[in-house]
Formats: structure tokens, C-alpha cells, sequence
């Protein structure tokens, strides 16, 4: 394997703070680590619920993300084009007991890297 991670990639709540050029190296580092047949997971702000949803090209006239980028799904599909979508949805909301987090301003993306590990 050498090069690659043997395990999936999570990302919770990254992805929604890099500026809109940085995904270009984001996607890059995801070519080099994530394995053929491997997963990577995503966890970002949604489109309507939570974050900027400003072009691109405004956040750089204004020199700041407003706190995070939003994206939609087909955005979502969109920059990660080269991997295969499993899912993408919304978070279900949790109530503050549950064992588990769950927020629904929050997009909950599977992706997978085509090829046999």
C-alpha cells in the first residue's frame, strides 16, 4: 500500500473553513492517502442551514469566510467528482442525551475511491 491509509478519511467540520483555493490541495492530499476501494466521510455545513453561501469570488473581495462555507449536494458531488458517491444527506437532529451527535445543519457525505484495495 505504501503510500495510501489502510482506514477510511474523516473529515468532521474541516472542509467547511478552507477557502475556496484550498481545495485544490485538499483533493490533492486525498488522491495521495486515500486508498483504491477506500472511504472517505465528510461531515459540513448545509446550504440554507448554516454557513456562507456566498460565491467564491466574494470571499475573496471581502477577505473572509463569514464563519464557513455552506454547500449543497450537488456542490458536494461536484468537487469531489473523482470519487463515487455513497450518500449524501442531512444530519438527523439528536437530542442533547443521545449517545450519538447528529446536528441537521450539518451535510453527512460518504465517498468512495474506485479500484480493489
Amino acid at each position: 500500500m505504501g503510500r495510501f491509509l489502510r482506514g477510511p478519511i474523516y473529515d468532521s467540520g474541516c472542509f467547511h473553513h478552507l477557502p475556496p483555493h484550498r481545495r485544490l490541495s485538499y483533493l490533492a492530499f486525498l488522491d495521495r492517502a486515500l486508498a483504491p476501494g477506500g472511504h472517505f466521510a465528510l461531515t459540513c455545513f448545509a446550504a440554507g442551514a448554516m454557513g456562507s453561501e456566498l460565491p467564491d469570488a466574494d470571499f475573496y473581495r471581502q477577505s473572509r469566510l463569514h464563519g464557513g462555507l455552506a454547500y449543497t449536494p450537488e456542490s458536494l458531488r461536484w468537487i469531489f467528482s473523482d470519487l463515487t458517491e455513497v450518500e449524501v444527506r442531512r444530519m438527523r437532529d439528536e437530542p442533547p442525551e443521545s449517545p450519538c451527535f447528529g446536528e441537521p445543519f450539518l451535510w453527512s457525505a460518504l465517498f468512495r475511491r474506485d479500484g480493489q484495495p
